[in-house]
């Protein structure tokens, strides 16, 4: 649970913010939100570096994939400790 604060205090740091105000304009704040989601949903990911699961979901949303589980588009898979981005072998053969 204290990494789960890591990662919103991540999320919430100015540095990040104004990454994330630059890079994805008016919609930064839905893309914290639904990061963050994400990541309280996910125990293993949790336990993952917050800077990683960062760069994934700004992978996923560079590609235009939603990263939202029930879609099934793209995943943020924890290894370890680091988060690795994944696009959903389904959606390339549709």
């Amino acid at each position: 649970m204290e990494n789960q604060v890591t990662v919103k205090k991540f999320f919430e740091s100015p540095e990040i913010i104004k990454h994330m105000s630059n890079a994805l304009g008016e919609k930064s704040n839905v893309f914290r939100t639904s990061v963050l989601g994400i990541v309280n949903s996910n125990a293993n990911l949790q336990k993952c570096e917050p800077s990683s699961i960062y760069h994934c979901a700004l992978l996923a949303t560079t590609l235009d994939l939603a990263i939202n589980p029930n879609l099934g588009l793209a995943w943020i898979i924890p290894y370890g400790n680091k988060a690795q981005f994944q696009i959903d072998i389904r959606d390339l053969f549709n």
